[in-house]
């Protein structure tokens, strides 16, 4: 793979970082301490120079002065010259090491500045005036009237400013390499505990790619001190454990539509071929030949089924809402389920507010929701059970509720009930009627008008489906009525 591992890359720029930070932190501690040291010893050269000046106004000798400016040249570590404003020395303290030779007279490059009255200072030998180089203060002598007079240098050696700015650097040299291999070990540390987490879920995925979805990423990573990672590894498990459940769920829909589709299909061609090799008798051919126009009708409803999640899916469901009699169609589908009720001696109640109830909706794909939810209730009521219908109206909405007696659902298939392929009852799984798609046509359905269903249900008593419509406005469309109640 091409590039740096995410380890590498955060290593990288940890030491980089630090690197960088600690160059410019201290690059600007040098610059400023060498300005401050700088700073100190032009104030204290300064004051001294002020000193001399005012001494050198009260007409000493020139021996006195020159005792006078070796006295402070011995106490503040400098070089004393006094300069007449053509640049020649009147006066110069005696320290012979700092010096080639006593001087008679300054270079006017160096002095120009001062003789004309600005105070200022160099860093150098001065034209090889000093044997070292030297730190050096220029002030000017002036008298009453401003005029410049001459000038007083004051040289101290410069080592010592080095001195201090290398003890600077050599500690920052230091601190730098204490930081740099502590950068180095939290870096390192600080990237594998990010790293290792990802890279375990990389191969994880690698793992689900080859379609192993019992992979799952352990638990040291779950509970991961770094909240992205712990929330990355929580979701990628719950990710895995839906993945798997749904491959079960679609394993299982296989196994139970291929049992489905090659039970019919045997049928009509074992049917088919009796009759055209006259095994079957001619009167015996009509009764056949409806059993053979069942199958396909099955077929053909198992098939329009598979189209219906196909549009779901796709979002290609168009919908087409009008007004209509809710408590209609509900009369009409339990009309047609009327056969099955009566089989299992189920008694249907139903319990409606008035006659007449209205939604807006697509009466189509309602229709199917309460054929679904209707033909559930029968197929899962216990024999001489109940099923009971209640439509109620509220502000802007009315909401219908189906409830049967029998096995209930337990809360722990509640959750997965509206799943696509999932049977609640594992035992009806071959069951020919049902595919384990009917509630998750139902829920899409509702879901496409905008709306929800709920599941209310006690193992072993009963189970209630209740879901809700817009309400509509009245037409004049024909009531169909039952008394089955």
């Amino acid at each position: 793979m091409d590039g740096r591992s995410m380890f590498g890359k955060i290593f990288f720029v940890n030491i980089v970082s630090m690197i960088v930070c600690i160059i410019i932190l201290g690059s600007t501690e040098v610059v400023l301490m060498t300005s401050y040291i700088s700073k100190q010893s032009e104030e204290t050269l300064s004051k001294n120079a002020e000193t001399i000046i005012n001494l050198m106004k009260s007409d000493i000798s020139k021996g006195t002065m020159t005792d006078m400016l070796n006295g402070f040249a011995h106490a503040m570590g400098t070089y004393i010259i006094i300069l007449d404003n053509k640049s020649e020395v009147i006066a110069c303290s005696e320290r012979s090491d700092l010096v080639n030779s006593p001087p008679s007279f300054v270079n006017g490059e160096f002095t120009k500045t001062v003789l004309n009255g600005q105070k200022n200072s160099m860093i150098g030998t001065m034209g090889s005036l000093f044997q070292v180089t030297m730190f050096t203060l220029q002030i000017p002598v002036k008298n009453s009237n401003g005029d410049v007079l001459g000038a007083v240098m004051l040289s101290r050696p410069i080592p010592e400013h080095q001195r201090m700015k290398n003890e600077i650097i050599r500690i920052m040299f230091l601190s730098t390499l204490v930081i740099v291999a502590s950068s180095l070990m939290l870096s390192y540390f600080l990237a594998k505990r990010i790293s290792v987490p990802i890279h375990k879920i990389c191969e994880s995925t690698k793992e689900f790619a080859k379609g192993n979805f019992s992979v799952r990423v352990g638990e040291d990573t779950v509970r991961s001190d770094v909240l992205e990672i712990a929330e990355l590894t929580d979701a990628f498990n719950n990710m895995a454990e839906e993945l798997e459940k749904g491959e079960e769920i679609k394993n299982t829909f296989i196994s139970d539509v291929s049992h489905e589709l090659r039970t019919p299909m045997t049928t009509i061609g074992g049917f088919v071929a009796g009759i055209l090799d006259e095994t079957i008798p001619q009167d015996k051919q009509k009764d056949y030949l409806k059993i053979v126009y069942d199958e396909i009708s099955r077929l053909s409803r198992l098939v329009n089924t598979f189209l219906d999640i196909t549009r779901l899916q796709s979002d290609k469901l168009t919908l087409n809402k009008i007004d209509f009699d809710i408590n209609e169609l509900i009369r009409i589908v339990i009309i047609g389920l009327e056969s099955k009720i009566e089989a299992k001696k189920i008694d249907v109640k139903l319990e409606l507010e008035s006659e007449n109830c209205y939604v807006n909706a697509d009466r189509d794909s309602i229709t199917r929701v309460v054929t679904n939810l209707l033909d559930n209730a029968v197929k899962f009521t216990n024999e001489g059970g109940r099923i009971t219908v209640t439509v109620t109206t509220h502000q802007h909405t009315v909401s219908v509720s189906i409830k049967n007696t029998g096995c209930g659902i337990s809360k722990e298939q509640q959750p997965m009930i509206f799943k696509r392929f999932y049977k609640a009852d594992k035992s009806r799984s071959r069951n020919r009627e049902g595919t384990g798609i009917g509630l998750y046509l139902v829920k899409n359905i509702l879901s496409a008008h905008g709306r929800d269903i709920t599941l209310d249900s006690v193992e072993g008593e009963y189970a209630d489906f209740t879901f809700t419509l817009d309400k509509g406005r009245p037409n004049q469309q024909r009531v169909y009525s039952i008394h089955n109640q």
